[in-house]
This record gives structure tokens, sequence and C-alpha cells, in this order.
């Protein structure tokens, strides 16, 4: 691996090599969208995206794989006569654009008119655009990668109770989107995100226990250091090595935050526009209505700097804005596009293509507090399977995690399941953690819910 190879490819440099693209990215827009108009359409809308970076995994101190990534896309939609026709393709040439213009003119003419269809008014079109620090992109060589990755598995393999690693990977990576209509929006995003993970394998009498650790963000110097991930990811797996079993019955069951995350997010695909038109969610009428305690609230912040979920406009080019989703309990609002809002007979709320940076906000304890607070219970740190049901609410999920009696973790747990029904689960959550997970466009601490059936 040469100095030379290793300097071209920081992203950095691929920030130079990508300004160039999204020149050629917006001027194609450009072009399309006047074509489009020659050919009779009466509204187009173009995106396309450029994503390039590396990672590498390491295992056992050695350069395992390398990877070099370079994803490219561009999408037409028009319409004509509420005729939708669309069209994707893998290609960010001009000529190749007007290939695919020509196809979705041609499917729009054979598809069904759709009175939803179209673009949202261009009054509700982003025209204030915040620096959002979403783009920082790094002089990080492939050499300083690896010395990365060494470090953090490094510093797991120091645990005696460490059997092997399963391997330290870094990633990084630069992305360009654009999104341009025919009411002349015309938007960029350039967005720059890191990670490093580590994955490990214990033994214990019943077998191999596997666990890990990662941190992720849009700034590299804001990951966690290397040796804190291996230490994390150690940790984790030392905490397992202690397995007993627990029993059977309604329990309080505590999530941790990586988990509740997928809890919540159940409850936000609930509030999603295509799951209420289609009826097929089990918050169907819920609006004004009380569907948590009072004392938690859910609010969304686009303009979150540094963000996972933070963006100026969604993929309709509508503004996006700050608002209270759930307000003391109370649901005040859905997530809608442009084409879901006219379906429910609503108003867009600016989540085309999806949420930004969802904040679960109440009181909030220590996890030491929650548990002495609960008695006995079960911790989960991990579900399995796919029992979720958003049209019912039915929830029943594999599971494993910690017993814990008197306030005091006993020992992990494994092969167990969980069930309940989400509007319930959501209605008895008794406590709210401090131990809020920022590595996602969710932010949540542990959630501690007062009963659920736990069968070992």
């Amino acid at each position: 691996m040469s100095q030379v190879d290793s300097q071209q490819l920081t992203l950095k440099q691929i920030a130079k090599q990508q300004s160039a693209t999204s020149e050629v990215m917006q001027s194609i827009a450009d072009r399309v969208i006047s074509e489009a108009k020659k050919l009779g359409a009466e509204q187009t809308e173009v995106w396309s995206y450029n994503t390039i970076g590396n990672s590498l995994e390491v295992r056992n101190g050695e350069l395992e794989t390398l990877e070099f990534n370079q994803d490219s896309h561009l999408g037409i939609n028009l319409y004509v006569q509420q005729r939708k026709g669309t069209v994707s393709i893998n290609d960010l040439t001009e000529a190749a654009a007007l290939k695919g213009l020509e196809a979705a003119f041609n499917i729009a003419k054979y598809t069904e008119p759709d009175p939803y269809a179209g673009l949202v008014e261009a009054d509700r079109m982003a025209t204030e655009f915040k620096d959002l620090s979403l783009d920082h992109p790094f002089d990080l060589s492939l050499e300083d990668m690896l010395a990365v990755a060494q470090e953090g598995e490094a510093a797991a393999l120091k645990h005696k109770e460490i059997k092997q690693s399963e391997g330290a990977n870094f990633y990084s990576h630069r992305s360009l989107s654009s999104y341009a209509n025919s009411h002349g929006f015309r938007g960029l995003n350039q967005t720059t995100r890191y990670s490093l993970s580590n994955v490990l394998i214990g033994e214990t009498e019943k077998g191999m226990i596997r666990d890990g650790y990662y941190t992720l963000g849009r700034d590299f110097n804001d990951l966690l250091l290397p040796a804190e991930v291996g230490e994390a990811a150690a940790e984790r797996i030392k905490n397992k090595l202690i397995q007993g079993k627990c029993r059977s019955g309604q329990y309080p069951v505590v999530f941790s935050p990586e988990v509740a995350r997928g809890l919540w997010s159940h409850l936000l695909s609930a509030l999603k526009g295509g799951a209420l038109y289609q009826r097929s969610s089990f918050m169907l009428d819920k609006l004004g209505h009380k569907i948590l305690p009072d004392f938690i609230s859910i609010n969304e912040d686009p303009f979150l700097l540094k963000g996972l979920g933070s963006s100026n406009y969604d993929s309709d080019g509508v503004a996006t804005q700050q608002r209270t989703i759930v307000g003391e309990g109370i649901l005040n609002g859905y997530f809608l596009s442009g084409y879901s809002a006219r379906r429910l007979g609503m108003e867009t709320t600016g989540n085309a293509g999806g949420i930004h940076n969802i904040s679960i906000d109440s009181e909030k304890k220590s996890l030491d507090s929650i548990l002495k607070d609960l008695g006995t219970g079960l911790l989960v740190t991990e579900v399995m399977g796919q029992g979720v049901n958003i049209v019912t609410g039915n929830y029943s999920r594999g599971a494993s995690g910690f017993w814990f009696e008197n306030g005091v973790i006993q020992h992990y747990v494994q092969e167990i399941t969980i069930a309940g029904n989400l509007e319930q689960m959501l209605q008895s959550i008794v406590s709210m953690g401090s131990d809020v997970d920022k590595r996602s466009s969710i932010l949540t601490g542990s959630v501690a819910i007062e009963r659920m059936t736990v069968a070992a």
C-alpha cells in the first residue's frame, strides 16, 4: 500500500473530486427539467446521489479486507395529467439521463391517473439553507484507518476473557445528494460519516458469547477513541460470562438504549402517512389522544448540528421544521409526505423520505436507580425475530439480557421471549434512562415498562 494511494483516497481528496460531480448533477437536473417541459410534462423532479469512501477490516492485528466504494444513482419523476412516470438509473451522465427521461415519459402514457400525484405546492419549498455542520472531510489515509482499527482491536484483546476477535472495522464515506424540481427548487446536501466497530468472542461453560461495540459520527474527531471502543466491546463480553435463568411470568422489563431505539421506531412507523392511509397502523385515529405517559414528549429537530437525521428539506423539497410530535403524552402530529398528506386530507409535515432527529424527552434517571425502583425483572439488551405487528400492535420477540433482583443485576440470560402489545407497552412506561444513545437519529435512553410477559 503506497503513501500516494492513501493520499488519493482520503475524504479530503474525495471532496475535491466531488465538487465537479455536484456541478454535473445540478446541470443534468436543469437539462432534464427543461426537456421534460418540452415533451409535455406539467411537473418534473430529479434526484441524484454520489457516495464515495473506504472501509477496511482488521482481524488479530492484520489487514483482512480493504474496499473502495463508489455508488451513483439518478431518478426522474414526471407528471402528465396526473399520470406519473418514474425511472431510476445508475449513470450520472446527461446522455443517460435524457434516455431515462424519454422512458419515464413513455411510462406515464400508460399509467392510471392518480388524483393525489404531483409536486407539493411551490410555496412549501425550502428557501433557507442553514449550515448544519454535516460535512467534515478529514485527511485520513488508509494507513491511519488501519492504525485506528488495530488500536481498537488491541485494546479489547488485552482482556483475558476475550478468546478471539471477529474483526475491527473502520468506515469513512462522503455523500452528495441533489434534488431539483420544476418549481425552480434546487437543493444539494454534502455529508460525511465515519464509524469504528469491534466484534469479539468470549467463552463460557455453555458455549461461545459474541458481542461488540461501535462509534459513529459525521466528524471523525467526534468518534470515541479506538481504545474506548475496544474496552467497551470487551466489557460487554465480560458482563455476559456469568449466565443463569429467569422466571417466566409478568415482570418489569427495561429496554437498553439500543433496544429502546427499536421500540420507538415501531411507534414512529405507525405514525407515518403510508401506514395511516393504508389503514395498517395501530395508531389510527389517535391524533389528539393520549398515547404515552404525560411525563414523556417526542420532539423532532431537523436542524441538530452534526445530526444523523438533519436536513433543511425533505425529499419533496419541502422545508423541514422543528415540532413536537407528542406533547406530555398527547399525540400532536404524524409524519407525512406530500402524497400521503393528500391521501389523508392533511398538510405535509416535511417528512418525505423519513424522520429528522427524534428525541424522547422526559425526566431521566440513572439505570441503577431504575433497576432499584423496579426491584425484580429483566433488562433487555438484544431482541431477535420479526414478531412485531404494526397493524395490531402485537409484540413478541426473542430476547436476551440481564436478570435483576432487588435492583441488582444477577446474571446474563438468553433464549427467552418477551411479549405484549405496543399500545399498552407505551402507556405503561414508568421511567426513562439518562443513558441516551446518540448513535442514531432516534435519541433515547433506557425505557422501563411496568410489566410484560416473560417466557423462559
